[in-house]
């Protein structure tokens, strides 16, 4: 693949991410926080591709300023799903409420006085990285889709439902957001089963947001045992369709299942 052909690519993942940074800061609407955060987690993929698959090693490293924005935003987006969680589970604690709203406003202010900064950090960390990319062949694409799938069947059988899972989720959603990046490179070399794959990382996905609400139900002083015993009881099906799907990875991550089915 050519490096126009990626900084292309990367330029419309880019400013996707750039129009939800700022209209998060011109109006701390949330879902543009959630898709901001969402592009960033696009980006590192394609950019853990590309440096996967070829002899340049320090993309990700390049992308760090805009990771420690991504870390900042977290701690905006980690409260405002908490209230989502209490109303969900039909949880009140004034206080609780209280301190979350409290995170969301002084985090959303203190982000948008940084703004100029923030924004100044995001254009130049672009600018440096298109620099960098490095072409990579459509072998070598092929190599670390083959290479990745082959690590999450081995983890399967070794991890268990432990933060291994979670690590399972990152990787297939490497993948799959880049799919259509390598689709011509994939493309009669290596079957990809993407229907599967975003099946099996939701539900882990929905097991580990569950595990999260768990404890924090679980923590003091919101210690509402009722509502544990509700998410976990709800997290034992998620188990059973994640160990279900999991089964025979390797077989169903490379076999063709049309999107429409």
């Amino acid at each position: 693949m050519k490096k126009k052909e990626e900084i292309k690519y990367l330029d419309k993942e880019w400013e996707e991410m750039d129009a939800s940074l700022k209209l998060f800061l011109e109006t701390g609407d949330q879902e543009a926080l959630h898709k901001f955060r969402v592009q960033i987690k696009k980006i590192k993929a394609i950019l853990s591709l590309i440096e996967g698959s070829s002899d340049e090693k320090g993309l990700l490293k390049q992308f760090k300023p805009v990771r420690k924005i991504f870390k900042s935003a977290g701690y905006v987006r980690d409260a405002h799903v908490h209230l989502q969680l209490s109303s969900k589970y039909g949880f009140e604690n004034e206080e609780f409420e209280n301190n979350q709203q409290k995170i969301i406003e002084e985090g959303t202010i203190e982000l948008q006085n940084k703004s100029k900064k923030i924004i100044s950090n995001i254009k130049s960390t672009r600018k440096e990285l298109k620099k960098q990319l490095p072409s990579v062949s459509n072998e070598s694409i092929v190599q670390y889709y083959k290479q990745q799938l082959e690590q999450i069947a081995v983890n399967f059988t070794v991890s268990g439902f432990t933060e291994d899972m979670h690590t399972n989720r990152k990787l297939i959603k490497i993948l799959v957001y880049n799919h259509k990046f390598a689709g011509e490179a994939l493309n009669s070399k290596l079957n990809f089963n993407k229907v599967y794959l975003d099946k099996l990382q939701e539900a882990i996905g929905k097991w580990h947001d569950n595990v999260l609400a768990a404890q924090l139900f679980s923590s003091p002083p919101l210690n509402d045992k009722p509502i544990v015993i509700r998410i976990n009881r709800i997290n034992a099906g998620v188990k059973r369709t994640i160990t279900s799907l999991g089964n025979d990875f390797m077989k169903k991550a490379t076999t063709f299942e049309n999107e429409n089915n």
